[in-house]
């Protein structure tokens, strides 16, 4: 059953992400709602652990910090990388997203549902089923190719990047601390601080 559904979340996010490159989707309406199912169904058919190796509190801390962490190496190389236009294109074009909602929502959206969903799904379903299956480690080396694969859907270059930095945190974390703590801690942060604080030339609406 776990990997049944598994499977299907894969195959569901593939499909929503390549409709949405598309515009034949709405972006937030469609992410919100894939993470949503998919993160209930993860609760559903799994047992996702809070933190199996360390405390909640350790786990929290450490993986707050690390989230602060990527969003300073994120902003250097972001602005670094803006100087080309290709860049520049691919970052404004994912923060022109938000134009689909308010702020306030992409926000609540985002923070309170996508971010869970994500975790759930690929740090608390994916991963404990591929390390039961092989190892940990293989099992966290795997997990973290199968997102960052599903993530080239979207066609996009920063997305792409922020999955597999990203991925490879969160899923390193999860592996560590054997839960979702210190990834979810380190995911909201750092996704809460980029829709705080975005590179300075995100939002510029560069022509396609």
């Amino acid at each position: 059953m776990p990997w049944g559904v598994i499977v299907v979340g894969v195959l569901v996010q593939v499909v929503v992400w390549r409709l949405v490159a598309r515009d034949r989707l709405p972006f937030w309406p469609a992410v919100t709602a894939t993470f949503s199912v998919l993160g209930v169904a993860s609760f559903v058919i799994g047992d996702p652990s809070c933190c199996r190796e360390t405390t909640s509190v350790t786990a929290s801390a450490i993986g707050a910090s690390s989230g602060l962490l990527l969003f300073a190496a994120t902003r250097l190389v972001v602005d670094l990388a803006m100087r080309h236009h290709v860049i520049r294109r691919s970052v404004a074009a994912v923060y022109r997203r938000e134009e689909e909602v308010s702020t306030v929502a992409v926000s609540v959206l985002t923070l309170a549902i996508v971010v869970p969903g994500e975790e759930l799904f690929w740090r608390g379903s994916v991963l404990p089923e591929l390390s039961e299956a092989t190892s940990v480690a293989l099992g966290a080396v795997l997990a973290w190719a199968a997102w960052v694969a599903v993530d080239a859907a979207w066609g996009s270059i920063p997305l792409l990047a922020g999955a597999v930095v990203g991925g490879a945190l969160w899923t390193g974390l999860a592996a560590w601390s054997g839960g979702l703590a210190a990834p979810v801690a380190s995911h909201l942060v750092w996704t809460g601080l980029m829709l705080v604080w975005p590179p300075p030339a995100a939002r510029d609406m560069v022509p396609p």
